[in-house]
């Protein structure tokens, strides 16, 4: 997995434009939510959780963040986080870190609420096979 959340950065450089509050440059893919997290705190993001996450979401995401709205209790082991800067939604999503990686779960996309608009690797039908987003074609 790590191989091809590195190799996604030549089809996410595509992504960048149409995006008038510098979402698509703010996040990496497989970059540990740590480190965005402190990011996005630092450019005056807050944490804003959509929902409590309880015990057991704490426990599958690996972290205590206070971004930290739930994980997927199945799958690939989502897990949301969301933050707010002004009227500025951010949602991102995260998968497991590998074994040994340090900083926890790492980012695999990144959606503004307000347009729907994603960045990162997206599942864009029934095989489960991550694709770089089509930011701009949002979907649920």
């Amino acid at each position: 997995m790590l191989a091809l959340l590195g190799g996604a950065g030549l089809a996410l450089a595509q992504q960048r434009r149409n995006d008038s509050l510098g979402l698509a440059s703010l996040l990496r893919v497989g970059e540990p939510i740590i480190a965005a997290d402190k990011r996005l705190l630092q450019l005056g993001w807050r944490p804003a959780p959509a929902a409590s996450a309880d015990a057991l979401d704490q426990e599958r995401s690996g972290s205590s963040l206070a971004s930290l709205s739930g994980c997927a209790g199945t799958g690939l082991g989502y897990c949301r986080f969301d933050y707010r800067r002004g009227g500025a939604r951010l949602a991102v999503i995260t998968v497991p870190a590998a074994p040994g990686s340090p900083g926890g779960p790492q980012v695999l996309r990144w959606v503004d609420d307000a347009s729907g608009q994603r960045w990162g690797l997206c599942q864009n039908d029934s095989s489960g096979e991550l694709v770089p987003c089509d930011s701009q074609q949002p979907k649920d």
